[in-house]
């Protein structure tokens, strides 16, 4: 067995727990998806320094996933774990995982160790319960695309110590934050302020915001913004310098001097 690389539990209806694979050195793939009585993960799959695919998906009733550092790690799939409240930790920098999708999770945060997911360039979130995002998703490296759908609860969370993190972060190329359908209102601009100065592409349809406040002036690398279909928008009070792409369909409470403000603030740039 020390030489297996494979090992799928699929759909095994009466798995209650994954054992200890401490004895399996060698594996490079696991899965152990839609397992609807599995309850406990041993912690030993956190460090199987082979292991490039792990899939948990739909495992409904796990309330935990064991901390991860499993640096080979490409795949990692928990999306229908309706059950599981928190992100696993990230015990050490992995660098190979590129895309992340979390669909139907309840996690409350994702963790502050988050960051050493240091190869992730996208991130995609839908129908989850998060309540917390943490600055840590600001500290990620170029590149990073942000994207959250349907997602009702939204609250931004840092330390002090974060906060300085965040103030230090360098300009960053390529950054994308799609947050669709999320219920945002006025108070995201301003907690989440400076969590998007280094964004290029900037994507906030379907949410409940009555103002683009002042500040997004100050969004010098933002090229693309859309608030389409938010019906509650009726104020444009600031555009980035240097916006080339700016959507807003369907906002039938935008009054025609904020439009025409805006009109005129773009023929000032060209």
């Amino acid at each position: 067995m020390g030489h297996l690389t494979v090992l799928n539990f699929d759909k095994c209806k009466f798995l209650t727990k994954i054992p200890d694979v401490s004895d399996l050195p060698n594996l490079r793939e696991l899965s152990f998806r839609w397992c609807e009585s599995l309850v406990a993960v041993d912690d030993s799959i956190g460090f199987l320094n082979k292991l490039k695919k792990l899939s948990a998906d739909g495992c409904r009733k796990l309330t935990r996933f064991p901390p991860l550092n499993l640096t080979s790690l490409e795949t990692l799939e928990l999306s229908q774990c309706s059950s599981l409240e928190y992100f696993p930790e990230i015990l050490g920098e992995m660098e190979n995982i590129q895309r992340l999708e979390l669909h139907g999770l309840p996690i409350k945060e994702l963790p502050f160790s988050f960051k050493n997911l240091i190869g992730l360039r996208l991130l995609f979130l839908r129908w989850c319960g998060i309540v917390q995002l943490r600055s840590s998703l600001s500290m990620m490296r170029e590149q990073f695309q942000f994207n959250i759908e349907n997602c009702n609860r939204w609250q931004w969370v840092e330390s002090e110590e974060a906060e300085e993190k965040v103030g230090s972060i360098p300009s960053s190329k390529g950054h994308m934050f799609s947050a669709v359908n999320c219920n945002l209102c006025d108070d995201f601009f301003l907690t989440g302020s400076r969590r998007l100065t280094h964004v290029e592409v900037l994507n906030l349809s379907g949410n409940n915001f009555t103002i683009l406040p002042e500040f997004l002036k100050e969004l010098q690398f933002l090229k693309f913004l859309d608030v389409s279909h938010c019906e509650h928008l009726q104020e444009i009070r600031g555009i980035p310098p240097n916006l080339r792409i700016f959507h807003a369909i369907n906002c039938v409470s935008l009054t025609s001097s904020s439009t025409s403000m805006f009109l005129n603030q773009v023929l000032s740039f060209l």
